[in-house]
């Protein structure tokens, strides 16, 4: 099942939405070939140690 997915810019208006079905043929066209694995298939857990996340282009705002 997909949910609605609402795509924002860095300002925070809304750029575009891509609808559960179009979401579904998207993913059924291009198969599991695009999917990423998060698991390490030793440990069987999601294998973050050598990531950094510090330049990932999303900053927070203070919103208080």
């Amino acid at each position: 099942m997909f949910y609605e997915v609402k795509v924002f810019d860095a300002k925070g208006e809304l750029k575009k939405v891509l609808s559960p079905k179009k979401l579904s043929n998207r993913f059924w066209k291009e198969g599991e070939q695009k999917l990423i694995d998060f698991t390490d298939k030793e440990k069987g857990t999601a294998n973050t140690d050598n990531q950094n996340y510090d330049n990932d282009g999303f900053k927070l705002e203070n919103s208080l």
